[in-house]
């Protein structure tokens, strides 16, 4: 397949169009992994050896408004006819047949961008802090809307001076949001191997600050963003010192076997949107640093007596299922230190296993 993409020198990919049975069920064209390529500096792509087929193309380029903005992932992962006429709508179709060369072009036009700068409250960058743009109205959850683009990908984070710029937008209402420490540091780089710990394999939910001065979405600054739009000065600033940590340990009761790895979930009582998640230690530790004052419910949640990491060639024994354990806390000026969160004993059970939750 050869085509051309104009204004731009994106990455090309395809996106099979399934065909739908009387009861609804798809059947889609073979795609691969690498039925994607990136365009010359004319703008030109070739894509080779294409299954026969029916496919919609699809192509990205930074700055520019990804051509199936405002679709909903769900729309790509489990697409129905009414979805497949959507993208028909926004993305040009091509049909491939065996041992014949087609074409088609794609024209982007560039998008949006809203930029800013990242501070704490003493004044100071916040530098290599994560920044993302959410829709302002909530997405359904695991079905969020497309933003950035899905043959394209970029980290962003801030620069020396906690600038931040966000591109390729289109029209909307937005809000920024800004986390620290959602991945655990790897590993020391001077260091000999070793095994692979849970707690740097699964990230922590730290602190999450929105527009302008807020850890909760719902008090978050709206930016309204026109077609083409580039809107500064959309600062955020991190309120280090009005946030509080808490910490403890989760304790199991009776003759019950120690905790390997879990979860402890933390939710505002009064905004059951704030949600954090904490990973309990193989010693049943615990921490949540960077809280606004509230009043929260602390519980635990998928603790299991085995590592969620599973070794090459380990057998597997069926996992202890523990009881929950749960208790309510408040913080206003000052930190939390030293909850305990004691498992009730209860009769012995199989859970699921843990890397298929």
């Amino acid at each position: 397949m050869t085509a051309e993409v104009l204004h731009a020198s994106p990455p090309s990919s395809f996106i099979p169009i399934p065909t739908f049975d009387a009861r609804g069920n798809s059947t889609h064209p073979k795609v691969n992994g690498g039925d994607i390529t990136k365009t010359d500096l004319d703008g030109n792509y070739t894509l080779p050896k294409i299954a026969p087929g029916d496919y919609l193309v699809l192509a990205e380029l930074r700055g520019y408004l990804p051509t199936i903005t405002k679709l909903r992932w769900s729309e790509l992962r489990d697409p129905t006819p009414d979805s497949i006429r959507k993208l028909a709508k926004l993305l040009p179709s091509v049909h491939i047949e065996p041992d014949k060369t087609a074409h088609a072009d794609v024209v982007l036009h560039r998008g949006a961008s809203i930029s800013g700068k990242v501070i704490y409250d003493d004044g100071t960058p916040a530098i290599g802090i994560f920044v993302r743009l959410d829709p302002a109205k909530d997405d359904p959850e695991n079905d969020h809307q497309i933003i950035g683009g899905v043959a394209s990908s970029w980290a962003l984070v801030t620069d020396d001076r906690g600038r931040y710029r966000i591109d390729g937008l289109s029209d909307g209402e937005y809000v920024v949001e800004t986390s620290i420490g959602d991945i655990a540091p790897g590993s020391n780089p001077l260091a000999g191997d070793d095994a692979p710990r849970p707690e740097k394999v699964y990230g922590e939910d730290w602190n999450r600050t929105y527009s302008e001065k807020t850890l909760h979405k719902k008090n978050a600054k709206v930016y309204k963003l026109a077609s083409g739009e580039e809107l500064s000065d959309a600062d955020i600033e991190i309120p280090l010192n009005s946030l509080y940590s808490i910490s403890g340990t989760v304790t199991v009761q009776g003759n019950q076997p120690p905790i390997v790895f879990g979860y402890a979930l933390l939710v505002d009582i009064d905004d059951k949107t704030f949600i954090r998640r904490a990973v309990i230690h193989s010693h049943g530790s615990f921490q949540f640093p960077y809280l606004p004052p509230a009043k929260y419910r602390l519980k635990t949640a998928w603790v299991s007596d085995q590592s969620p990491i599973r070794m090459v060639g380990e057998e597997r024994k069926p996992s202890y299922a523990y009881p929950e354990a749960s208790t309510s806390v408040e913080v206003f000026d000052q930190s939390l230190s030293g909850i305990t969160l004691a498992i009730p004993e209860a009769a012995r059970s199989v859970q699921a296993d843990p890397q298929k939750q």
